[in-house]
Parts: structure tokens; sequence; C-alpha cells
């Protein structure tokens, strides 16, 4: 009975019957949780704000010269972008270089990834292994996957019988666009009209590609369907080798001689689409 009593007594100590006083402690005690939470979150307000005011104190024009040869600025408050004076070109990587086209290599840096070498048609940057040019005038070279890019298809580029809707470049692909270009910049004409500047990324006409170096594999033959104006089939042994042979030696059995070579180097054409399946390759020039 003894030991009863105490946990009886016990009980009532730490279990108390809660009166209309301790419902109004409670609603106080709420209110001090609340106002815990209105300092935390004016707290966490204030933190926001400090982390937007460092923010905002980072200048996205530090560091950006645009050459010397125009102002740096914003469109969205984030992004730098180049107002370049009158007479020179946005290039380089986000168009933050400005250019002055000439006939010679002045002012041409390649933004340090490439050499200026000046042809015929002006001049032009050969970029070195990793990088290709952002733009039709070759002034300047960015990373490749800056510009073998992916992007929206209506086509079925992997010859499966459904429409796919979108096309992403693979190493090959990739690496055969850089070398086009590579090879356009840096190659001595061989007394036929040639030209130097780069060709761009078309993604259309690179899924086409795909699309025929497959069905090259598939029936273990050449396969030409439908293509813009001019085009390069092979089975090859790698995008290197098989540039060299395009540039140095006759065309396979269905091309008149050196037809690839002058395909590359075409005044005609501005874009290509790469296609590879294994070392099934087809090139589209437009």
């Amino acid at each position: 009975m003894k030991t009863l009593t105490i946990v009886l007594l016990l009980g009532l100590t730490l279990f108390p019957t809660l009166g209309c006083d301790d419902d109004e402690k409670s609603q106080n005690n709420v209110n001090n949780v609340n106002n815990t939470n209105n300092v935390n979150n004016t707290n966490n307000a204030n933190n926001a704000n400090n982390v937007n005011n460092t923010n905002n104190n980072t200048d996205p024009c530090l560091g950006v010269t645009c050459s010397g040869h125009g102002l740096c600025g914003t469109t969205d408050g984030v992004t730098p972008v180049c107002d370049c004076d009158e007479g020179y070109v946005n290039a380089g990587t986000g168009g933050l270089e400005c250019i002055e086209p000439s006939d010679d290599c002045t002012g041409v840096t390649c933004s340090g990834h490439g050499a200026c070498n000046v042809q015929p048609d002006g001049p032009v940057c050969v970029c070195e292994t990793g990088y290709v040019p952002s733009s039709r005038l070759g002034l300047d070279c960015v990373p490749t996957a800056e510009v073998c890019v992916g992007g929206a298809i209506n086509y079925d580029f992997d010859n499966d019988g459904t429409s796919d809707t979108w096309f992403e470049p693979i190493a090959t692909e990739c690496e055969m666009f850089e070398l086009i270009n590579r090879t356009r910049a840096s190659h001595d004409a061989e007394g036929s009209p040639e030209c130097h500047k780069p060709l761009m990324w078309n993604v259309e006409w690179a899924a086409h590609g795909r699309n025929h170096s497959i069905q090259m594999r598939q029936q273990g033959g050449l396969f030409h369907d439908d293509f813009p104006y001019g085009q390069n089939c092979a089975y090859g042994c790698g995008p290197e080798c098989e540039m060299d042979m395009y540039m140095t030696g006759p065309g396979e059995d269905h091309c008149p001689p050196l037809s690839h070579h002058c395909n590359i180097m075409s005044c005609n054409f501005t874009q290509v689409g790469v296609g590879y399946a294994d070392t099934w390759n087809t090139q589209n020039f437009l």
C-alpha cells in the first residue's frame, strides 16, 4: 500500500491536472515559440538579404575588357555582354572579345587557344585540339562542346522507326567537326578556289548523318538518301586518318577524285552536320 501511495503521489507531481490558468500559460508558451520563430524568420530574411547583397556586390563585368574595343554590360544583371565599338565584331566565349576584321592577324589572339593564319579569304584561327571558332568569322577559339551541341529535331536518327525529338552529338562527331574546321583554317590552296572560314554545326543534318551512317552499317555498304548540297559517306579508321585520306588522296569508288576534299574546302558551304555509327560516318555540307 505504501508503494502504491508513493506512485500515485509521484504521478500527481509529474503529471499535474491542467486548469484554465494553465491553458493561458500554454498559449503564452505557443506565443513564445511563435515569437522565437518570428525572430528566426527575421534572421533568415536578414541572412537572405545579406546573401543577396553579397551577390549584388559581385560585378559581372569584373575582368571583362572587351579587348579594349567595347563596353561591358549585362542584359539580365548577371551575364556579362560586350557592346563592341563600331567596326568590331563580337567573338570569343560568350562574345566577350571585340575584334576588328582585317586582312592580317593584328589583334587576333584566337582566345589564347590557337594561332592566327592569314589565308586568301582573310585571317582565320587554327584552333588547338578541343577548340573551334564560335562564328563564321573564325577569329576566336572556344571549347568545341560550346558549338557542337544537341538540339530539338523531328527525325528518326537512330533508324528504329520512331521519330526522335532530340539529337545529342557523340565525341567522334564533334571531333570530326573540329577537324574539318582545323583543316579549312590551315590548308593551303592547291590551285583551286578554296575557302578557309569555319563551318558552323548543324544539328538537323548531323541527325541525318547519324541515320545514314547507321543504314550503311546495317547494309554493309555506302548509302545515299536525302542530303542538302554536299555529302561525304565512308567507312574509315576514325576521324584523324579519314580526314587525312580526304585531303591527300583520291576519293572512294563512288566519288570523283578529291570530291571529299572539295566538299570540305568549298566556298559554297557555311554549315556541316556530322553523324557516326562506329566508323561508318557521314558529313552533310550545306
